[in-house]
C-alpha cells in the first residue's frame, strides 16, 4: 500500500548521510563496499530480487476493494554511461534528483502528473574495466527509495580509455527484464540511454549470466519473451524490442572528434527521431528529459517548450538550444495511442490488484475468498 512520493526533506536526509554532510560523493559508501569485496547491494544488483524490475500500480484497501492511490504507474528509466569523462554522471543525477522528480511528478506543470511516476536509475561500464560492475540497476521506485538506491550505484569512474562501451546489457534488462503495468493498456514507458561512446553490439552469454544470474534466460521467459542461448539478440534487435514497450531515446553527450561516427551508429540503432544531442553535456539532462516526455505525452508543444523551460528557471538561450535539440522527436506519440485517455486514474476502485479496469464503486461489495497467503484469491501479494 502507499501514496508516498519523493520529498525534498527526505532527499536532504539521504544526501546528508550519503555525502557525510557534503564531504564525499554520493556513491562513496557503495564504492567502498564494492572495493572491500562485498559486491553490490541487492537493490541495485541486476540479478537481485529475481532480476525482473516491476513497475506496478499502488492501492489502498477499502473494505474488500482496492483504491488506486496516485494514478496508473508510469516508469522512467535512465541508463547512464559512467566511464572516463562520464564518470561523474551518477553524482550529477543525484544532485538534480529532486529537480527531475518535480519536473516529472511533483511540481506545478509536472509532465507526468496524471500518473504514479516511478523511476529506475542504472549505470553501465565496460567489460574491459576490471574491478567495476558492468551494470548497476535499481528497482522501480516512487519515493525516497529513488534517492537511496542512487547512492548504491557503483560508477566505473576512470575506465580504461575511450572505446566501445557496454550499455547493451543495460538495454537488455530494459527490454526483457522489465514488467511495466502501463504496457497492459497499450501505452509505453520511458527509457533514456546517456553516453558519448559507441556501443558493442553483441552479447556474451557468460557476461549475461554474470550480470543477471545463471537463470537469466529463464527469467526472460518468465517475463513473457522467447530467447535461446544459441541465438542471443544483438543491439539492433534489443532496441527494436525495447521500443515496442518504451519511448526509448539515446541522448548523446558531444565533445569528441569522432562524435559523428557515434551519432551514425546510434542513429542506425534507434532511428534519427530518437537520437538527441545534449546541449552542454549532462548539465541540462533533466530538463531535456522532461521536455521530451512532455512533448511525447502531448502536454507540451513545440510552441510552448521554451516558455515551459524558462518557467523552470532555464535561461532563454539554453531553452532555445534544448528546443532545437529535441524538435525532431515524435511529438504526441504517447497521446496518439488508443487508450491514452482511457487509463485508470487516481481514486478508481478495483476488485483485485490484477484487474485491468476499475469497477463501478456503487456496485455492492462481494464477500472475499482468501488464498493461503491471506490475500483475495487470484491475486499476487503486492500493493
Amino acid at each position: 500500500m502507499g501514496e508516498s512520493t519523493l520529498s525534498r526533506a527526505a532527499f536532504t536526509k539521504v544526501s546528508q548521510a550519503a555525502t557525510k554532510g557534503g564531504t564525499v560523493q554520493a556513491t562513496f559508501h557503495a564504492e567502498e563496499r564494492h572495493r572491500n569485496g562485498k559486491g553490490l547491494d541487492q537493490l541495485v544488483d541486476p540479478k537481485g530480487y529475481g532480476a525482473i524490475r516491476r513497475s506496478l500500480p499502488r492501492f489502498n484497501k477499502r473494505g474488500s476493494r482496492l483504491v488506486l492511490t496516485r494514478g496508473m504507474s508510469m516508469l522512467v528509466e535512465c541508463l547512464l554511461d559512467t566511464t572516463g569523462s562520464m564518470g561523474n554522471n551518477v553524482d550529477i543525477a543525484f544532485k538534480v534528483l529532486v529537480h527531475i522528480y518535480d519536473l516529472l511528478a511533483g511540481g506545478s506543470g509536472a509532465v507526468l502528473s496524471r500518473y504514479d511516476t516511478q523511476m529506475i536509475n542504472a549505470c553501465f561500464g565496460d567489460v574491459n574495466d576490471v574491478g567495476t560492475p558492468i551494470l548497476c540497476r535499481s528497482q522501480a521506485e516512487m519515493d525516497v527509495k529513488i534517492a537511496e538506491q542512487l547512492t548504491m550505484l557503483v560508477p566505473s569512474r576512470d575506465g580504461c580509455g575511450n572505446d566501445k562501451e557496454d550499455p547493451q546489457y543495460g538495454l537488455f534488462g530494459a527490454a526483457y527484464l522489465t514488467d511495466a503495468a502501463i504496457n497492459r493498456y497499450g501505452l509505453k514507458y520511458y527509457h533514456f540511454t546517456v553516453s558519448d561512446e559507441h556501443i558493442a553490439e553483441t552479447l556474451d552469454l557468460d557476461w549475461l549470466c554474470q550480470i543477471f544470474g545463471d537463470d537469466v534466460l529463464d527469467k526472460v521467459t518468465q517475463n513473457g519473451h522467447e530467447m535461446s542461448k544459441r541465438r542471443l539478440p544483438e543491439a539492433e534487435q534489443i532496441i527494436r524490442d525495447l521500443q515496442t514497450r518504451a519511448h526509448a531515446f539515446f541522448l548523446q553527450v558531444p565533445g569528441y572528434s569522432y562524435e559523428r561516427k557515434v551519432t551514425e551508429q546510434w542513429t542506425r540503432l534507434y532511428g534519427a527521431d530518437h537520437v538527441v544531442m545534449l546541449p552542454d553535456g549532462t548539465n541540462y539532462l533533466h530538463f531535456v528529459q522532461a521536455a521530451i516526455i512532455g512533448l511525447t505525452e502531448g502536454v507540451l508543444s513545440l510552441q510552448t517548450v521554451t516558455k515551459y523551460l524558462q518557467e523552470k528557471e532555464v535561461n532563454a538561450s539554453t531553452a532555445k538550444q534544448i528546443l532545437r535539440a529535441i524538435a525532431h522527436i515524435p511529438v504526441g506519440a504517447q497521446a496518439a495511442l488508443p487508450n491514452f485517455n482511457k487509463i485508470p486514474k487516481a481514486g478508481d476502485v478495483f476488485q483485485q490488484k490484477t484487474d485491468l479496469w476499475p469497477i463501478d464503486p456503487n456496485e455492492p461489495e462481494q464477500p472475499e475468498s482468501t488464498s493461503g497467503n491471506g490475500m483475495p484469491s487470484g491475486t499476487n501479494p503486492w500493493l
